[in-house]
């Protein structure tokens, strides 16, 4: 029979495990009965890749590693890295195979185990809580399938779920309908006309069967759609990511930290019933609607959960950086306690691009980003100089050496008219360039700049600090766009929305403001921390000095020695 005291700090372990989010407090007693603890320590490995599954494991102090082998089995993979509330390995354990990661710890490690019968007992025994690790198991399968490449640095994926397939169901019976409708008219007319025109017959069968095809084309399209919508949620962030097959894709997002409430709304009684609903993720000043999702409630709780393991794991660092403080006022011992998080926010990944072009569309220098206008913008709204430029060029390029292997004697007028109209034409081009090159989105220490600029004319200018985004999001609206992966990224700013429109690669310009904002919420948090824990040191030191001197009074004065002269 284990002490009261430590079932009850088993509990408090488990109150922030996903899995046991509607467990009340004597079932997670009973769980935590069955927990066995076991220690790493740090850069132990607690399972390797194509290792027997054995345990599932809780983690409840450290942080542990999670990596795989890639396609080469050269290189590793960071899948995640744990914290004090996870749960891992599983997968392997529910799905009896080998295990698909490698788990080592980061530092010195206390973790809590259920063996392979214990596993089982606590499904058996506890049947509510087999809709959450289902949802988690169906998450890792989708990871190890999935290339998410916009993922910053220490962001790692929680949950990834699909919308319920009722929309999907009601186009594909659409086009069920619709194919046989089509097949017996084609019946009725292979019946009731085969006496007509063969031709005839003929071209109403193919037309009839055409109709069919597309209808089934139709319904793999929208099975394909449905399979690329996804609802993400990671350590940082919600993202609802969309794609729509040869038109676009849009990736809607809202940082944890931003959100205030959420609410779940169900348009008719058929949809409840088939527990499907829209869940709302609002911030002070903007909503990110997430339409026909399964289980909304059970959606809910789970970014609920996420967002408060992410406000504790921030009281932890808080009160880490606190003792910190304190031993080094203190002049106790040095690096006693391991930092939560790194002191600086990993820089944001960035795509390289080719030393020199004209139409350089990303630049970086000392941090701050410059963006500006697809090339494709720039052939689109100059279209007619760039006709006319290239129009002169192939002229004097193609048609007056044509002239002059001829002998014309209209050669030396087509050349002085070329040259002129090419000297006039290029001046245009140029205007307009420099009028594309002038128009430019910037992310500079903490402004979001939106600047377009005529040459020789007007100027405007648009700016908004980071720390008041609410919200971010980019699509690509149209085929060409997604060919040229060329969209917009919209910034909601409180009561106004920047738009960088026309850029190339959303997503990484998405991610570049995402990891920005990031870095600054960090910094600020940083040095109001500094701030109160200099001031409460301060308070400390000088107790500690003020009090130094009563902690041991002095002794009395030893009675004076009798020589016995």
């Amino acid at each position: 029979m284990l002490p009261a005291a430590e079932i009850d700090q088993r509990v408090k372990v488990l109150q922030d495990v996903q899995i046991f989010i509607e467990l009340d407090r004597p079932a997670l007693e009973e769980v935590a009965a069955h927990l066995k603890p076991k220690t790493y320590l740090s850069g132990a490995v607690i399972f390797s890749e194509g290792g027997e599954a054995d345990n599932m494991y809780i983690i409840a102090g450290g942080k542990v590693r999670v990596t795989r082998l890639d396609e080469d089995a050269e290189n590793e993979i960071e899948l995640a890295v744990f914290d004090v509330g996870d749960s891992f390995g599983i997968d392997a354990l529910h799905f009896k195979r080998q295990r698909s990661a490698s788990a080592t710890a980061l530092m010195n490690v206390d973790l809590y185990y259920l063996d392979i019968e214990d596993f089982e007992w606590l499904k058996a025994t506890y049947p509510e809580i087999v809709p959450y690790l289902d949802a988690f198991l169906s998450t890792y399968e989708i990871v190890r399938k999935m290339k998410i490449d916009w993922l910053g640095e220490g962001e790692h994926i929680n949950l990834i779920t699909r919308r319920h397939p009722i929309r999907l169901v009601g186009e594909i019976l659409i086009m069920l309908v619709f194919a046989s409708l089509d097949l017996t008219v084609l019946l009725a007319v292979h019946i009731l006309l085969s006496d007509l025109v063969a031709w005839l017959v003929i071209l109403v069968l193919i037309l009839g069967g055409s109709l069919g095809g597309l209808a089934l084309v139709a319904g793999i399209w929208a099975w394909l759609e449905w399979r690329n919508d996804y609802f993400i949620v990671t350590n940082v962030r919600v993202v609802w990511r969309e794609r729509i097959i040869l038109r676009g894709s849009s990736r809607q997002e809202t940082p944890l930290r931003t959100i205030q409430s959420l609410n779940i709304q169900t348009s008719s009684f058929f949809q409840r019933m088939i527990k499907v609903g829209d869940l709302i993720v609002r911030t002070f000043n903007s909503e990110l609607h997430m339409t026909d999702v399964h289980h909304p409630e059970r959606m809910k709780d789970l970014i609920q959960g996420f967002i408060l393991r992410s406000r504790r794991r921030s009281q932890r660092e808080q009160l880490s950086e606190i003792r910190r403080t304190i031993r080094q006022r203190l002049k106790l011992q040095k690096d006693a306690i391991p930092p939560e998080e790194p002191e600086k926010v990993p820089p944001v990944v960035i795509t390289k691009y080719g030393r020199f072009t004209i139409f350089k569309t990303r630049i970086v220098e000392n941090g701050d980003y410059t963006y500006r206008k697809h090339w494709s913008v720039f052939i689109k709204e100059a279209l007619l100089p760039n006709i006319l430029f290239g129009g002169s060029l192939f002229v004097i390029l193609v048609i007056v050496p044509v002239l002059l292997v001829s002998g014309s004697q209209w050669m030396i007028y087509v050349l002085g008219i070329s040259i002129f109209l090419t000297v006039g034409f290029l001046a245009w081009w140029l205007y307009e360039y420099e009028d594309w090159r002038n128009d430019l989105y910037k992310v500079t220490g903490d402004l979001i700049i939106d600047r377009e600029k005529k040459p020789f004319g007007k100027e405007s200018f648009r700016s908004a600090p980071v720390r008041n985004i609410q919200s971010l999001s980019h699509e690509i609206p149209n085929f060409l766009g997604l060919i040229l992966n060329v969209g917009n990224v919209k910034i909601n700013v409180g009561n106004e929305t920047l738009t960088f429109d026309g850029v190339h690669d959303p997503s990484v310009i998405q991610q570049d403001i995402s990891r920005r904002m990031e870095e600054l919420r960090a910094k600020q948090e940083r040095d109001q921390t500094k701030q109160e824990h200099d001031r409460m040191a301060t308070w400390l030191e000088i107790y500690h000095d003020e009090t130094k001197d009563q902690r041991m009074p002095p002794l009395p004065p030893l009675p004076p020695l009798d020589l016995g002269f």
